[in-house]
Parts: structure tokens; C-alpha cells; sequence
């Protein structure tokens, strides 16, 4: 069994006027958040690898989680096509990206990783990922091998 962790960037400050979405940082409230969800993955199953998108408050999101669970930077990866994916496009990513991973967490955007969750488990086919929650969705083995060779 493999297993999908779809999980939402932490809460992230409100856009400066004239400032760029990209670079929004996490508020203090969003990095405690985050440490929160970290040590509630640690709980779980070990995460072989995990990919984020590279917008400022993905990746600080990113960060908390990868030192709480004392991952090695080889098996984190910031992946541009996350930022502002489609579904597809992250299926995409994570097809071209999973490095072989039995457990894989990808840390991204909404509304479309609650839309990837809907697809793949029905049980979250209404759900809406809040900031800094996270789904587990273990996959069949035949499931897993249609989304990494997608």
C-alpha cells in the first residue's frame, strides 16, 4: 500500500498592496500552525520524500515539516509546477517527481489539492483542506500505479 499526504500551506500573512502572492510569509500563528501538523505526521506512517511549491509560505510550511520529521534535504523538493496547479498538473508532479517514494507528502496550494483529494478518495469528495491540515489517502497499488504514470 502507498500512501498520498495532500497537505495545505500553513496560514500566510494577507498581501501586502501591490505585492506579489508568491512571496506572502507564514504569520506566527501560520509557523505554529505548521509545527502543530508536523508533529501530528510524525505520528504516522515515515514519509519517504516530500515536494512543496516555492512560494514563500509553502516552502516555510515545507521547512517546519521536513526538520520536525528530520528529513534529509535529498528527499525535499521544491517543484515549480505545484504553485497554482491544477489537479492535473499535480498528478503530473508527482509522477515525474515521486522518486520511488512508498509514503510521499506534497505540501501545496487550494482549492486544488482538496479537488486531487475529491478525485482520489470519495470520502473527501466535499472536504476542504484548511490551512495547515493534511489528508492521508493510502492507495491501492493499482490506484498508485495510474497516478504515477499518469
Amino acid at each position: 500500500m502507498h500512501e498520498l499526504i495532500l497537505m495545505r500551506h500553513a496560514e500566510a500573512l494577507p498581501a501586502a498592496i501591490d505585492a506579489e502572492d508568491f512571496g506572502r510569509p507564514l504569520s506566527d500563528a501560520g509557523r505554529a500552525a505548521a509545527a502543530r501538523a508536523a508533529r501530528a505526521l510524525a505520528r504516522g506512517a515515515a514519509i519517504d520524500r516530500l515536494l512543496y511549491s516555492p512560494a514563500r509560505r509553502t516552502t516555510e510550511t515545507a521547512t517546519i515539516v521536513a526538520a520536525e520529521l528530520l528529513l534529509p534535504a535529498a528527499l525535499v523538493e521544491a517543484v515549480p509546477e505545484l504553485y497554482l496547479a491544477t489537479p492535473l498538473r499535480i498528478r503530473a508532479a508527482v509522477a515525474r517527481r515521486h522518486g520511488g517514494a512508498r509514503t510521499l507528502l506534497v505540501v501545496g496550494h487550494n482549492p486544488s489539492l482538496s479537488e486531487l483529494g475529491g478525485e482520489l478518495d470519495q470520502k473527501h469528495k466535499q472536504g476542504h483542506l484548511a490551512t495547515a491540515a493534511f489528508w492521508r489517502l493510502p492507495l491501492a497499488a493499482d490506484v498508485w500505479r495510474e497516478l504515477v504514470h499518469s
